[in-house]
């Protein structure tokens, strides 16, 4: 019977199926040799820490006996390190070895919404676009059910904020939804903000690749999300017909929705509806991680210390 990463409480006895998300290098301790490799499911990531005798190559051949991507079976014991859940596999007392059957449908996280309400939610903003240009490219995108198949499935991340499938989705229509509270107080054109945030973060379509996890493909590696994205919808827009300036326009908001260069955006924000998009962005992402964090800490303590946003309060 699968165990899933949340229902794991320390001390006890593991015996399940985890997805392979990373491995380590195998190095010496004090009794042996050792290595550390980390696992997933549709509820969560742990690490693993297999710990081997003096004899090298043993610890060696069963470190690469899995690769990434592969579904393992984990005999262990739960711990606490650092108020985060860990594995140990004691060499002897415990162990890892490849599973041939398993259900995929174990290790991938979903949104924990309902992705049919969102995309109504998501469509109700394209129909309600009054550009004909703006409308048509969204039509051409979020009316194809072929780019909707991949877009409902496509995680936001892999790690930080809506890593998980229809993370995408989920987190473009937030930004949308606070660009638009937010583009109420200001003199703008709420057709290009609610296009551009529905549409910033659309190269993620093809930046990830989803097997029993969710990691960079080789475009999204060597080319990055920003990149893709821009070059999707220029395409897409000048098939549709969308005019010179409002594609132009629209590209910027996608080119700088990172805000700085040095975070991986081409241009910095130089327009109202573009500086509200990435912040926007910004303040979805990160409001996320909190969430959960918050969720996932079980730590008694009022507050837990998080290595990308430092100290977090729990209560």
């Amino acid at each position: 019977m699968k165990k899933f990463i949340e229902e794991l409480k320390s001390g006890e006895l593991i015996d399940s199926l985890f997805s392979v998300k990373y491995k380590r290098a195998v190095s010496d301790y004090a009794n042996g040799w050792r290595f550390a490799f980390g696992v997933s499911d549709r509820t969560g990531e742990v690490e693993v820490s297999y710990w081997g005798g003096n004899d090298q190559k043993r610890v060696q051949d069963l470190h690469d006996s899995f690769k990434e991507d592969d579904v393992i079976r984990i005999q262990g014991i739960v711990g606490i390190w650092k108020d985060k859940k860990k594995i140990d596999i004691n060499e002897g007392r415990g162990a890892v070895s490849r599973a041939e059957a398993f259900d995929p449908e174990d290790f991938l996280p979903k949104s924990g919404k309902d992705m049919n309400e969102l995309e109504a939610q998501l469509l109700e903003l394209v129909d309600g676009v009054g550009d004909e240009g703006l409308r048509a490219l969204m039509c051409a995108l979020f009316r194809d059910p072929e780019f909707m198949k991949g877009f409902r499935r496509a995680p936001a991340a892999m790690y930080l904020h809506h890593a998980w499938l229809g993370g995408l989705m989920e987190h473009s229509l937030s930004v949308a939804q606070i660009v638009r509270e937010a583009g109420k107080m200001y003199s703008l054109d709420m057709d290009l903000l609610t296009v551009g945030a529905l549409l910033h973060d659309i190269g993620k379509v093809r930046e990830f690749e989803v097997t029993t996890n969710i990691k960079i493909g080789e475009e999204g590696m060597l080319r990055g999300h920003v990149v893709i994205g821009e070059e999707m919808v220029r395409e897409k827009a000048k098939a549709v017909g969308l005019d010179a300036k409002t594609l132009m326009k629209l590209s910027h908001i996608i080119l700088s929705h990172h805000g700085e260069l040095e975070n991986g955006a081409p241009k910095k924000p130089t327009f109202i509806e573009a500086i509200l998009v990435h912040y926007a962005d910004q303040m979805d992402a990160k409001a996320s991680q909190f969430e959960r964090i918050r969720k996932e800490t079980t730590s008694e303590d009022f507050h837990v210390y998080d290595k990308n946003l430092g100290q977090v309060y729990l209560k």
